[in-house]
């Protein structure tokens, strides 16, 4: 049988964490400037240059947001968890591959939209509302949903994109027939 590949470990995290985290980004004190080689961005972790592009629909993004509210488990993503700086004193970035986002790139992208209004999903009543119409007690709730993150720890660029093929390819795609409930 095949040998612990990756040595990830995975920390059981809540969506605040992540919410943290893209404000930091955003502020600038660690924006994308610090990450000059990066593809783009999810959440505030960078993307390397073998990431694919976003191909999610608006509806695939919203069920993925209804299934947080749902309080439904919605697996891991995967950051490498490392970084150094590099460059001159006057103008640090982050090494190429410092804290790159492996896996989970259409799910991070979908939760950044969402906090930023960028799509409506539907409350119990089946009204749709954007986050900045929701109180903040319901935003503190969908905060608590536990989201996991998988890291492992590596410049191996070979071995990160091992990582990448490991959690990308490992199943097969369902088509909208073999959906168990109807739409």
């Amino acid at each position: 049988m095949p040998a612990d590949e990756l040595n990830a470990n995975l920390s059981n995290l809540i969506i605040s964490e992540l919410l943290g985290r893209l404000e930091r980004f955003t502020s600038g004190e660690e924006g994308a400037h610090m990450y000059p080689w990066a593809k783009g961005f999810a959440m505030g972790y960078p993307l390397p240059t073998w990431q694919r592009e976003l191909v999610w629909t608006q509806e695939q993004k919203v069920r993925f947001i209804h299934s947080i509210w749902s309080g439904v488990d919605v697996g891991s993503y995967m950051v490498n968890d490392i970084y150094e700086f590099v460059g001159p004193d006057e103008r640090p970035h982050y090494r190429e591959f410092s804290e790159i986002l492996l896996d989970g790139q259409q799910r991070l992208t979908a939760l950044e939209e969402y906090v930023y209004d960028g799509f409506a999903v539907p409350d119990a009543a089946g009204v749709p509302r954007v986050w900045s119409e929701l109180s903040r007690i319901e935003r503190r709730r969908f905060s608590s949903f536990h989201f996991a993150k998988a890291t492992i720890r590596s410049w191996d660029e070979a071995l990160l994109r091992r990582a990448y093929d490991l959690r990308a390819f490992g199943g097969t795609p369902h088509q909208a027939h073999e959906r168990a409930s109807i739409s």
